[in-house]
């Protein structure tokens, strides 16, 4: 087996194989930069034991990208607000499902 070989066979490791597994991206919106917003969310995240990201938008609002379940993305969704930095005020959280994206590992906060 050549280096290539092996380099695109990690490349093709998705979650095609899990049918459970999506990537869900949320943007929050409200007091949620300069807040401590993010720190809460990754705290939460690594808590549920999701794999994403979280970071700061032009607009003031946060996008989340959270992979598991629907229902591990629903549980952490009823879960933020009691969450949350004491400062900061979720007022919406806008969903969209992105589908089955290459496997995400560990959760990280982005700058």
């Amino acid at each position: 087996m050549s280096i290539f070989d092996r380099f695109s066979s990690k490349l093709s490791n998705n979650n095609s194989n899990d049918p459970k597994v999506e990537t869900w991206e949320l943007i929050a919106s409200g007091t949620v930069q300069g807040v401590g917003f993010r720190w809460s969310v990754q705290t939460l995240a690594q808590s549920c034991k999701l794999h994403g990201t979280v970071q700061n938008n032009p607009d003031l609002t946060v996008t989340i990208r959270l992979q598991g379940s629907k229902d591990e993305i629903n549980h952490f969704i009823e879960l933020l607000p009691s969450q949350l930095s004491p400062f900061a005020h979720l007022e919406k959280i806008e969903i969209n499902s992105l589908g089955k994206l290459a496997k995400m590992h560990g959760f990280h906060v982005l700058y």
